[in-house]
């Protein structure tokens, strides 16, 4: 045995002297394992003795022990409901098919910015997992998934001009603003089916960092590139999927995968009768809160966050593209429910309407006791416009004895449309699309109410 084990060693001190480069390393009684730039060597005393040498890549071996893979493992946690999620590893197995079999009766839907992958529809467009893509993920129970692989080379994530879903390219969590501080053309970073939010423009981050296995979605107003810093400590992202108490007598908002942002400045709080402690919700024309935010303080700038209808869910449980924006205020500490009455900052890209990755400010906001069921205060807004004839028009609230006339520039009356065509809330959508192109008016009439909306058909 003494003459085996003298001549490895013989066969590894020729190695070093003809590889200098080489940094020593001691190896133990009990045996193990050695990597250098071009040499891997596995030991284990005492087992029956097998010998391998090979030139170039100098790899030796003794023993029965295999040689060692380097590949590591990322555990993503998956939370009940929608979540985003992200790999810092490039997989071994990459099929999303084989990587999610384990989990299906649990896993509702994956889906990219373009691609999808519905197990109880058979539909998989996504094929096989890309580490550069962050996914938004539904699942009906919490399970956690292992990603085994290696680790990626270039950390570094291209952006496209306009909404971007992001993967977390790093082993620990990452300050939103450093990832970001070499890019100008950063709008927002905005949590998926969550409400914490990096707004630079508005000096909002409640986001803090980034976090891995999570992914996140960004909006640029240019293409570019960020690369993610290395780090040497991993951690957990659990504290960001818990969401906040409801301290309301409103339904807790359903957070789903897509959501609208609207901003509250400081100065339009301060004056508009709002107090710390106060909680600002947002609802659907049903009367549904999709979103809400405690005020903490009068000096900061802050945003509220509502989230989309649910298409996986028979239910409807948020907003339809579309839909007016309304507001309530809740104050605990009185039990004390008041409508918030507001006005929106044209310059934005949207304004009363809920938007899908919607970006909306408020210019002046006043709490009041305004009854929307006042015809005087009926809120009335048509898109597109100009359209190509398909267009939608939007109420806060529909009267029953509601008449609306098309007529053309000169008054002539085109068309009326009957009553009981008309939602109780919400949107009702118009097809004018045999009109020829030009300038119409849209009247709407009812007891005490009369508003006249000018639209163009290109």
């Amino acid at each position: 045995m003494k003459s085996k084990i003298k001549h490895l060693l013989a066969v590894l001190l020729l190695a070093m002297w003809c590889n200098q480069i080489y940094t020593q390393e001691l190896i133990s009684s009990a045996g193990g394992y050695y990597e250098g730039n071009n040499l891997s060597l596995s030991w284990s005393l005492g087992e029956p003795v097998t010998e391998t040498f090979t030139g170039g890549g100098i790899i030796l071996t003794q023993g029965f022990q295999q040689p060692y893979n380097f590949y590591l493992q990322q555990i993503l946690n998956i939370p009940a409901g929608w979540s985003g999620v992200s790999a810092y590893l490039d997989p071994m197995n990459k099929g999303v098919e084989g990587i999610f079999t384990p989990y299906v009766s649990d896993l509702v839907i994956l889906a990219s910015m373009t691609k999808f992958y519905y197990p109880a529809e058979n539909i998989n467009t996504i094929g096989n997992w890309d580490y550069h893509s962050g996914y938004k993920i539904k699942a009906d129970n919490e399970f956690d998934v292992t990603f085994t692989g290696t680790r990626i080379s270039n950390p570094s994530v291209d952006l496209a001009a306009g909404w971007n879903l992001i993967p977390v390219l790093s082993l620990c969590e990452v300050p939103v603003a450093d990832v970001f501080a070499s890019f100008p053309g950063l709008t927002i970073v905005k949590q998926v089916a969550g409400s914490l939010i990096y707004w630079p423009a508005y000096n909002i981050n409640t986001l803090q960092s980034l976090v891995p296995g999570k992914a996140y979605f960004v909006a640029a107003g240019n293409a570019g590139t960020i690369t993610f810093p290395g780090c040497t400590k991993s951690s957990s992202a659990k504290w960001q999927d818990e969401k906040p108490v409801n301290l309301t007598p409103w339904n807790a908002p359903h957070y789903t995968a897509l959501s609208h942002a609207i901003a509250f400045p400081a100065e339009v709080l301060v004056n508009s009768g709002i107090k710390p402690g106060d909680v600002i919700g947002v609802f659907t024309p049903e009367g549904l809160c999709a979103g809400s935010i405690q005020v903490a303080g009068l000096n900061s700038n802050l945003a509220l966050v509502s989230f989309s209808n649910d298409e996986t869910t028979s239910i409807k449980d948020g907003f339809e593209a579309g839909e007016m924006l309304q507001f309530k205020v809740f104050r605990p500490n009185e039990n004390f429910e008041m409508p918030l009455n507001v006005e929106f900052e044209l310059a934005m890209p949207n304004q009363r309407l809920f938007v899908e990755n919607g970006l909306s400010a408020v210019k002046s906001a006043t709490v009041g006791f305004t009854d929307f069921e006042n015809p005087e205060d009926i809120i009335v807004e048509i898109y597109p416009n100009p359209s190509h004839g398909i267009f939608s028009i939007a109420m806060s609230n529909w009267p029953e004895n509601l008449i609306i006339q098309l007529m053309d520039v000169n008054g002539q009356l085109i068309r009326e449309f009957e009553p009981a065509n008309f939602p109780v809330r919400g949107t009702y959508q118009f097809n004018m699309s045999e009109l020829p192109k030009g300038v119409y008016f849209v009247r709407l009439t009812a007891t005490g109410f009369m508003e006249m909306k000018k639209i163009v058909i290109n």
